[in-house]
């Protein structure tokens, strides 16, 4: 049996992501809005794209599943937006976590 090369490029993008990540937190103020044309937009869904990204190549190259770390990635980024909601009664969490634990499972279910 063949082993399968993990892809490196996964691994970069995390790297990239990652410091993206750091660079966002440790040096831009959370009231910044970046202009693009015409339009504003909060720095908050960079940070937001950036922890996706990060959360999402991490478990791909790990695990070698995108279906795992894309998974991973919306449960992560899920619960951020949740929390910059206002909605952290740990009754939310726990239906995110039934829900991705039953995500989970059906994918893993239909292999």
């Amino acid at each position: 049996m063949r082993k399968r090369k993990k892809p490196i490029k996964f691994l970069l993008l995390s790297i990239l992501s990652f410091l993206a990540l750091i660079y966002i937190i440790f040096f831009i103020p959370p009231s910044y809005h970046i202009q693009i044309f015409s339009l504003q937009l909060p720095i908050v869904s960079l940070f937001l794209l950036s922890l996706f990204l990060f959360c999402f190549s991490l478990p791909t190259y790990l695990f070698k599943n995108r279906a795992d770390g894309l998974l991973i990635s919306i449960f992560a980024v899920s619960i951020f937006v949740f929390r910059l909601t206002n909605l952290t009664h740990p009754f939310f969490f726990i239906l995110l976590v039934s829900l991705f634990l039953t995500l989970e499972l059906l994918f893993t279910y239909k292999k």
